[in-house]
């Protein structure tokens, strides 16, 4: 059977209207976005962009890849801010329709969002709101400057580009998300990449015994 074509570029308004689609449903501090609803802020743009759109998401790796969505957590709101599959808009240009809004930080001092416009997004906020229509100033942690990113055709790529590794994952990516508070499946995940490469396997299954027995307790 020959390979499937690969996709059309999507349109910055093509990303906000599909985004718009997922109003209403809700947020998992740390949800793995195997399903609507399940996600937080950055692993709802993973849905959006990996599921729905097949973008090779930050770190290399496509929807589905081990280490990204639906399997752990996937890129968080740092790997985003330095992501090569997206440029910073000018200091003072407002985003367009499919920009990346984001508040560069780890767990409560990050957030990331979609603009439909230049004044609002959609974006999964928190447990209270779920994921909902905002306008973008304002709805950002406290002391946090929001950047504007804007995704181009490098991060619309095939697989194959350089730069992209399909079905592996970036261990600082899970990492990160483990420093953000995700679940006990990213923090194995982070533990058996980190100790296997510097301790063994041996080393990094102690380590894992570790983690499990102390969130029994």
């Amino acid at each position: 059977m020959p390979p499937a074509p690969p996709r059309p570029a999507a349109s910055g308004a093509a990303i906000a209207r599909d985004g718009l689609t997922y109003a209403g449903n809700g947020y998992v501090f740390g949800g793995v976005a195997d399903r609507p609803g399940n996600w937080d802020c950055s692993s709802f743009v993973s849905y959006v962009l990996g599921h729905d759109f097949g973008m090779i998401l930050p770190g290399g790796g496509r929807y589905g890849d081990p280490a990204y969505p639906p399997h752990y957590h996937g890129p968080v709101v740092v790997s985003y801010a330095g992501w090569a599959g997206a440029v910073a808009l000018q200091p003072g240009q407002r985003p367009s329709a499919g920009d990346l809004c984001i508040w560069n930080g780890i767990g409560a001092n990050g957030h990331i969002g979609i603009a439909v416009d230049g004044q609002t997004m959609i974006s999964a906020l928190n447990h209270a709101s779920g994921t909902v229509h905002t306008p973008i100033d304002g709805y950002g942690p406290g002391g946090v400057q929001v950047e504007f990113r804007r995704i181009t055709a490098a991060g619309q790529g095939p697989a194959g580009t350089p730069g992209a590794t399909p079905g592996t994952g970036s261990t600082q990516d899970l990492i990160l998300a483990m420093l953000a508070g995700a679940s006990i499946p990213v923090v194995m995940s982070a533990v058996i990449l980190f100790g296997g490469a510097l301790l063994g396997v041996g080393a990094a299954a102690a380590a894992i015994w570790i983690v499990t027995r102390g969130s029994r307790q």
